[in-house]
């Protein structure tokens, strides 16, 4: 099920447990509406916690899913690596650009930069290996001078037309939403962005 596989990807990535239950934090409203809005539409209870934070930092939000949602969250995260084909390459990416990706704007004259950045190997691997699947080209590296918890950070990045395929075929919902090009992308280049990725806000 791509739903449920691009969840998954979603909560290797923003996810952790609470109580036996999968817990998502993030401070993008409109994304984690969006994922409460898949996992209802897989009828599952959700309850959504917002932390206010002090000054100019932003709002904290936190889905929390129901008990019953753990048993098939946890089969699909043990079987990630089973018969990875297309769609489900297309939904782990989606969800785990959603938690772990971003563009680097500051090179779009150079040409747009689409990267992962995660400390653990295995997901890394794996991310290569959707990638490869959708035959889009790709670079594995680790991060210099970037230190979570004191563990290496690796990334993959994809540059000019493999981050446009990136962006084409996969479709992170975090790049579709209007709320994460604002503010990022010159005017000049907002088009780019627009035919490539339709930018609309979550219904």
């Amino acid at each position: 099920m791509e739903r449920l596989r691009q969840i998954t990807g979603f909560f290797v990535g923003d996810g952790f447990w609470l109580d036996g239950k999968a817990t998502f934090s993030n401070t993008n409203e409109d994304l984690i509406r969006y994922y409460e809005k898949i996992i209802t539409e897989l009828r599952f209870k959700t309850s959504l916690y917002r932390r206010k934070k002090k000054g100019n930092r932003k709002d904290e939000f936190t889905l929390v899913a129901e008990k019953r949602f753990t048993e098939p969250l946890i089969h699909d995260l043990q079987n990630m690596w089973v018969g990875l084909d297309k769609e489900k390459s297309k939904a782990f990416l989606r969800g785990f650009f959603d938690a772990e990706g971003n563009i680097d704007f500051s090179a779009i004259n150079r040409g747009r930069q689409v990267r992962f950045f995660n400390t653990d190997a295995d997901l890394i691997r794996l991310t290569s290996a959707c990638l490869k699947i959708l035959n889009i080209k790709h670079k594995i590296g680790i991060q210099k001078g970037h230190r979570p918890n004191r563990q290496r950070c690796f990334n993959v990045r994809m540059f000019g037309s493999s981050s446009i395929g990136f962006i084409k075929n996969v479709k992170p919902q975090k790049i579709q939403s209007g709320n994460y090009l604002k503010g990022k992308v010159h005017p000049k280049y907002f088009h780019i962005f627009e035919n490539e990725a339709p930018v609309t806000q979550f219904g």
